[in-house]
């Protein structure tokens, strides 16, 4: 899509609250309401938001983020379009990568527990285990969006902590079912939702409020294709030696100011962190690799890339 200085800022305020109104964007970068309506839904049609979606503190509802990471021993068109078909047809699916490097195939699900991966493992196992030569996972402890500046040429925003390990809470079905709304739309209507709900707009506002204070919903934001942004999306897992409490925030702080940096993900299991990084191109990239490794050389040790190719983002509440 080619876009101007007004897509590009329409786009940041779509990731600082993906709810925000037509209204109140255009009181932001100075256009009608109208005008405002007409630049998205030519955003929406070019297929340059993947998803607009609420932040959600799942552990606060029992649930985890897990990653599961595969490797393949062969991987053509066919296999891609079958792997990708079984990511949208597996209800708790929240992110499936096809990607190049380390692994061949990146799958992060929602889970009450192990039991829940052992599942979907077995699963895709079961559609792909003769080209399936190497699998590991991750459980996400805490995640960080970051802001698409380096793409929109716009100031860094604010990061958003999105997921902790934290109490479960009790959330009653028709909460459930609003949080489900909200992540697969972000800007659903209240009455859309009170409809889902079988509840008055009333009643979708005043429980929409519960989740705000208690720190089950978060915000919302949205998720982009970087191909349409003309950037290049890679992932680096890294697992740290001899790491300190103080070295592990220089590292974060880092990783939150710089501009290539969108996503932050603290882990246990293979890695110990992940993070997603977008570049122009691969000089960029290799660069921004250099820099991190030369600054933290003596906490990183084990670590691998690999770059994004194709990705479907989905609501692993669903169903």
């Amino acid at each position: 899509m080619d876009m101007d200085k007004k897509d590009k800022q329409l786009l940041s305020l779509l990731y600082e609250n993906s709810r925000m109104s037509f209204v109140q964007i255009g009181k932001r970068i100075s256009l009608s309401s109208s005008a405002v309506e007409k630049r998205f839904r030519k955003i929406i049609e070019t297929n340059l938001i993947l998803l607009l979606f609420a932040d959600i503190n799942f552990s606060k509802i029992g649930l985890k983020s897990y990653r599961l990471y595969f490797k393949l021993d062969s991987m053509d068109e066919q296999t891609e379009k079958k792997i990708l078909n079984f990511f949208e047809e597996y209800p708790q699916t929240a992110w499936g990568v096809i990607c190049e490097g380390e692994y061949d195939v990146l799958w992060r699900i929602l889970g009450k527990d192990e039991r829940d991966v052992e599942k979907a493992s077995s699963m895709i196992i079961e559609k792909f285990g003769e080209k399936i030569i190497e699998k590991t996972m991750t459980c996400s402890i805490h995640q960080r969006y970051l802001s698409w500046n380096r793409a929109l040429d716009s100031n860094r925003q604010l990061s958003k902590e999105i997921e902790n390990l934290d109490e479960i809470g009790n959330v009653e079905e028709n909460d459930l079912k609003i949080i489900s709304a909200l992540y697969e739309n972000s800007r659903i209507s209240t009455i859309e939702i009170s409809r889902i709900v079988k509840l008055t707009p009333e009643a979708v506002k005043y429980r929409i409020k519960r989740l705000i204070d208690r720190g089950i919903l978060k915000g919302y934001t949205a998720w982009f294709n970087a191909d349409q942004l003309n950037m290049n999306l890679y992932k680096i897992m890294i697992g740290f030696k001899g790491l300190t409490k103080q070295r592990e925030t220089e590292f974060i702080n880092f990783c939150i100011e710089n501009d290539n940096v969108i996503y932050v993900n603290k882990t246990i299991g293979s890695w110990d962190i992940e993070l997603d990084v977008i570049t122009e191109n691969n000089q960029e990239f290799h660069a921004f690799t250099s820099k991190i490794k030369t600054r933290f050389s003596d906490i990183i040790g084990r670590h691998v890339s690999i770059s994004i190719i194709k990705e479907r983002m989905l609501n692993p509440l669903r169903k």
